[in-house]
This record gives structure tokens, C-alpha cells and sequence, in this order.
């Protein structure tokens, strides 16, 4: 299954230069941050089994009930620098259960990029405006200014070359005051 991008673009912009190369990053996030800033903080914000909702339906064509929706904020000195979100089918989890049951001790990203099992299958990026749903999914964690735009990443990875699961990655402001 591919990401609809359709979908995601409401109108084709380019990336600012300053920001492409973390938009491109095939490696972690997190590890890159924390070369240039000098710390990478990671807080769970929240962590469910739920239905999918409209975007896990529509953008990625999930389906099957439930899924696992995992939130979380990167920050560096106490900056937030992006915003992410993992989407996990069931199948998938049950699959690779011993795999997904390490998110309780370790980051997404450091799992991802030392497992081998692991491979990500397709990265897009795109715009996001007041006018996108993923716009909103921010605002019970950080306060918002309307005429902002954001960019994200959205990955695709498999285990096993079988079973899919969902990185979304929406970069805020921050990241640039940070890296820079």
C-alpha cells in the first residue's frame, strides 16, 4: 500500500532550502538533532488502540480495526521541534509484537534504524496549513499561530517485507532556532 498524496497536496509548494535536508533525512531524526543542538528530549504524549479514524482511512487506506496510534513531542532545550505520530495496524503489531512492545524503553527511531527486519518503503513530504486535519492534531500540545505552516514527513515501513506500519513527522518552528 502506498500514501495517497493526492490527499496531502492541497497545493504543491516547495520546502524552504533550510529545511529540505531534514524533510530528505533518511536516517534518524533524532540522532541529527542531537548532533547539531546538543540534546534530543522525546515525551510520549499519548499511546492507544483505537478505530481509524478519517486521515488513517483516506491518506494511508488503513481499515482494519484496531490500530495503534502512538504521539509523541521532540523537543531540545525545551524547544518542540517536531511532532510525531505512529500508526501501527494490529496485524502488524501482532506480527511484531517483541519489536513494538520496545517502544516502552526505547524511541521509535532508535528501533527503526538498528533493526534490520525493519525498512522504510516510501517517504513523502508535504505542506500543512490551519486547513489540513494534522494541523489540529498539534493543538492540544502546543499553542498555534494561525498564519504558521508546517511541513511533514510521512514514512512507510514494513517488517518483514509484509506488514506496514506509519511514521508521521510534522516539523515545527523550533527545529530551525535549534539546528541552526
Amino acid at each position: 500500500m502506498s500514501i495517497d498524496i493526492a490527499h496531502l497536496l492541497q497545493a504543491h509548494h516547495n520546502p524552504p532550502d533550510n529545511l529540505l535536508p531534514w524533510l530528505t533525512h533518511q536516517a534518524s531524526l533524532t540522532d541529527k538533532l542531537q548532533a547539531l543542538s546538543g540534546d534530543a528530549e522525546l515525551v510520549v504524549l499519548k499511546q492507544y488502540w483505537t478505530a481509524p479514524n478519517w486521515w488513517d482511512k483516506h491518506t494511508l487506506g488503513i481499515s482494519e480495526k484496531p490500530i495503534l496510534h502512538r504521539e509523541i513531542l521532540m523537543s531540545s532545550h525545551q524547544i518542540p521541534c517536531w511532532y510525531a505520530r505512529t500508526i501501527v495496524p494490529e496485524h502488524t503489531y501482532q506480527a511484531s509484537h517483541r519489536f513494538f512492545n520496545r517502544l516502552t524503553q526505547e524511541s521509535l527511531g532508535v528501533i527503526i534504524f538498528n533493526e534490520p527486519r525493519i525498512k522504510r518503503v516510501q517517504l513523502v513530504n508535504y505542506q500543512i496549513t490551519s486547513q489540513c486535519i494534522e494541523y489540529h492534531w498539534l493543538n492540544p500540545f502546543l499553542v498555534l499561530k494561525k498564519e504558521e505552516q508546517f511541513w511533514a514527513r510521512l514514512s512507510i515501513f514494513n517488517t518483514d517485507v509484509m506488514f506496514n506500519f506509519y511514521l508521521i513527522e510534522i516539523l515545527l518552528p523550533g527545529l530551525m532556532r535549534v539546528s541552526a
